[in-house]
């Protein structure tokens, strides 16, 4: 397998690519013209304009890799990172191999079902990069998304995701209450869902999410979706030592 990677995906991730670039044929690309068709793009954030382009024009196969689904809220810097193949989560349940469930850190994040609550939330997403890749004009979507839940007799508490540097440890102090508080949650395609189906809530899905499976669900066994999330995301000492990869390309590109 031949493969590019973005200089700034290398730059802002490097930890992440060492293992691609010692065994296979990489190219690192900055901008469209460095774009070769027959090569599997390999990219992380920032998800740019011109790769998002790339893909569509040349039909590119692509990784993507970004912050993993769980675990993270017990590192000052992310420690998991989610692959997902031609997508960016991995909604594709394949075949298992040997089970990884093990590797989730859910500490205390698990819960039974409870459906109870006094809210639906709706977690929204930011106007970025990510969101362009739908091809939806976000302050359109926002309105008519907004207006229709406003508008149903369930209360609707809407999260706007902070910004800037403290966002991440902010995020982690406000999200469990609201989540846990909430009789459903709505997300486009933030890792609340998966926060939301451990915590026992309902989930329904607006965009892309690799528990877009079991989206509308209660009461249901949730060891294939935990499973699926462990096949789905890796701890750095993983990416290092190949593991990340070799399962991956198992997981997602096996029919």
């Amino acid at each position: 397998m031949k493969i590019q990677i973005p200089s700034e995906s290398l730059r802002i991730r490097e930890h992440l690519f060492p293992y691609l670039i010692k065994n296979y044929d990489c190219k690192i690309v900055s901008n469209a013209d460095n774009i070769e068709p027959d090569r599997v793009l390999v990219t992380s954030a920032p998800f740019e304009t011109y790769l998002q382009e790339s893909i569509r024009k040349h039909n590119l196969d692509f990784f993507y890799i970004d912050n993993g689904y769980i675990g993270n809220h017990n590192y000052k810097k992310p420690w998991y990172y989610r692959i997902s193949y031609n997508q960016l989560q991995n909604t594709r349940i394949g075949k298992f191999g040997k089970s990884r469930i093990h590797t989730l850190e859910l500490d205390g994040r698990y819960e039974y079902w409870n459906n109870d609550g006094d809210y639906n939330l709706l977690v929204m997403p930011l106007a970025n990069k990510l969101f362009t890749w739908f091809n939806k004009d976000y302050d359109t979507w926002r309105q008519e998304t907004l207006e229709h839940y406003q508008s149903l007799d369930t209360y609707c508490v809407v999260r706007d995701k902070p910004g800037g540097r403290a966002s991440r440890q902010q995020r982690f102090r406000d999200i469990l209450p609201l989540i846990r508080g909430a009789r459903k949650v709505i997300t486009h395609h933030s890792m609340a869902a998966v926060e939301a189906l451990c915590l026992g809530k309902p989930i329904e899905i607006l965009g892309e999410s690799a528990v877009q499976h079991w989206q509308n669900q209660t009461n249901f066994d949730r060891q294939e979706m935990l499973e699926h999330i462990a096949h789905s995301q890796f701890n750095r000492d993983e990416f290092a030592d190949g593991t990340a990869w070799r399962v991956t390309m198992q997981y997602q590109q096996t029919e």
